[in-house]
């Protein structure tokens, strides 16, 4: 455990932490779901840990977004460090099956530095990459954070009731 601006911080699983039931208004997995070994205990166990009202808010990758589909086996979050991956569908399921209500899901993108999406282009094309990496660079841009949304992230919000 250790503490950060006055609020507690646990490392680990929600199992791990022995947290008592009914004691948080509010869960987030942001970018975790997709690396739990059983997610859908993290489910259950979020729910447990929940207030009646309380809500859940997960983010992760949409395996079945139109550039998942895509792109196939060069989609760029099929990575090692990733056990699961879902759809919207497949994660509605399994909040139902636990006695969540989903509330709302929705596409959402993120921030990316310039420097880091040049280097996401090398597999496809090598000398576009370089000369784009040597363009950012020379503007000093590399560090300049973009939106990109590419409609394969999603956020889920869910609630007990």
């Amino acid at each position: 455990m250790a503490r950060n601006g006055g609020l507690r911080v646990i490392d680990g699983t929600l199992d791990d932490a022995h947290l008592v039931e009914e004691s948080f208004d509010g869960i987030t997995m942001w970018d975790v779901i997709e690396h739990l070994t059983d997610p859908m205990r993290e489910l259950k166990e979020s729910y447990r840990l929940l207030k009646k009202g309380g809500f859940i808010c997960i983010h992760t990758m949409n395996i079945q977004s139109p550039l998942a589909r895509l792109m196939g086996s060069r989609w760029p979050w099929l990575m090692e460090m990733h056990l699961y991956y879902f759809s919207p569908r497949t994660l509605g399921e399994m909040l139902r099956k636990v006695g969540f209500t989903v509330v709302k899901m929705i596409n959402q993108g993120r921030f990316l530095h310039l420097g880091y999406l040049v280097t996401r282009i090398e597999p496809y094309s090598s000398l576009i990459a370089k000369g784009m990496s040597k363009m950012v660079t020379a503007l000093g841009l590399k560090d300049k954070a973009v939106p990109i949304n590419l409609g394969d992230l999603f956020t889920t919000f869910a609630r007990k009731d």
